[in-house]
């Protein structure tokens, strides 16, 4: 299991985190090493799309 936490906190706000989490078997790595680091670009591009800044509107919180 790889895993990351983003903290999305801002200054004097409370705490805001996300977690991504990637199940891998372990043969996946043996099979193909390289396959470690395309997942961990995998998870840095979510974790940037997470990361965004969104409106607090209580609107947007349903999709509205």
């Amino acid at each position: 299991m790889l895993a990351v936490d983003i903290n999305l906190t801002d200054e004097d706000a409370p705490e805001a985190m996300a977690g991504l989490r990637y199940a891998v078997h372990p043969f996946q790595f043996d099979e193909d090493p390289e396959a470690f680091w395309l997942i961990i670009s995998e998870m840095q591009q979510r974790a940037a799309m997470v990361a965004q800044p969104l409106s607090t509107s209580r609107a947007c919180a349903f999709g509205g």
